[in-house]
Parts: structure tokens; sequence; C-alpha cells
């Protein structure tokens, strides 16, 4: 576990980070980072979702809380400031979700996405909405344990390339409370 100060993983890797401003390359599109904020890191049962506000196409489509990485700035640290601002809260990180070839997500418009388990840490307050959200919802990850206030995760109306990291996070909280390494 990773306390509340981030760090930057081992898959953080230079060639993952924004270019340099003044490279005489066009810039590579700035790397996005995502929490999957969980009830326990431990033993995983709910994921925190967040129905975007903007833009338009996207409004009320959930998504994991995050934003990009600035140039220089360490993925953790991207992850960590972004929590603060779009969430108001302090999170501890777990391991990393990586694709299924250990490499960050491919998402939107040439973009990579790199994601944390995540969960609030005891001394912050809970995550709370801000303009950059419609509704915070938690989630069942197992669907037997979904009822009327707590909807199976693959249920929601998810942006399209965040769904497939949601099944990756059901799975891995799936080997988690059964006691597997994922």
């Amino acid at each position: 576990m990773t306390s509340a100060s981030p760090s930057t993983p081992p898959s953080a890797e230079a060639s993952l980070l924004p270019s340099s401003p003044d490279s005489s390359q066009a810039p590579t599109p700035r790397p996005i980072v995502a929490a999957a904020i969980v009830d326990s890191l431990e033993c995983p049962t709910r994921l925190l979702c967040a129905s975007r506000a903007y833009p338009e196409e996207l409004r009320g489509q959930f998504e994991l809380p995050g934003g990009k990485v600035e140039f220089g700035e360490a993925p953790l640290d991207a992850l960590a400031r972004e929590i603060a601002e779009e969430l108001g809260c302090t999170l501890v990180y777990g391991q990393e979700v990586p694709d299924e070839g250990g490499r960050w997500w491919p998402i939107h418009a040439g973009r990579t996405m790199g994601v944390w388990l995540a969960q609030c840490a005891p001394s912050s307050g809970a995550p709370t909405l801000s303009e950059n959200h419609l509704e915070l919802v938690w989630a069942a990850l197992d669907s037997s344990a979904a009822r009327e206030d707590l909807p199976p995760v693959d249920s929601l109306p998810w942006i399209v390339h965040d769904r497939p990291i949601v099944e990756r996070l059901v799975e891995v909280a799936t080997e988690l409370r059964s006691g597997k390494k994922s």
C-alpha cells in the first residue's frame, strides 16, 4: 500500500509522460490518472463511481475520478491533486490496475490512463460532489451483493473506454476477496 504521499510507480515510465513543451516533435497527449476508490483495499466490495457533468456528449456517463498529469508531475502526485480538487478528500493508494498487457489503458484521442486501487485515508473526510460530476454513486463490485441502494457496478452507464477497466476491477476485487494475488 502506498501512503497518501504518493510516489512514482514503476509503470509510470518517462515514455508515458507528456513530452517537453519545447520538443521539436508534436507533443503526445497528456496521460490521465484515475482512482478506483473502493471501500477496502484488502477486501473491496464497493466502488465509488462518478457521473460526468461535462462535456455534453459524456454528461451522465460514469467514470473513475482523476485527471491529466501535468508536465513534470509524477502520476500519483497528479492523482492526489486531482482527487483533492474533484472530491475534496485524501486517498491511500493500493496496487496499480493495468490492462492485460501490463500497460496503461488506451482511452480517447490517443491518451493512456493509469489506474490505481485506492481508499479514503483514515484522516480524510468522505468524497464530496463538485462541479465536475453530477453524482457520486457507490456500486457493488459483486452483483450478488447489489441491493436497491447499491446497484451492481456493471449496471451503470459507463464511458465506453472505462467499461473494460471496470470489468478488470471486478476481477481484481474478486481475487482480493478470495485471497488470491492479482
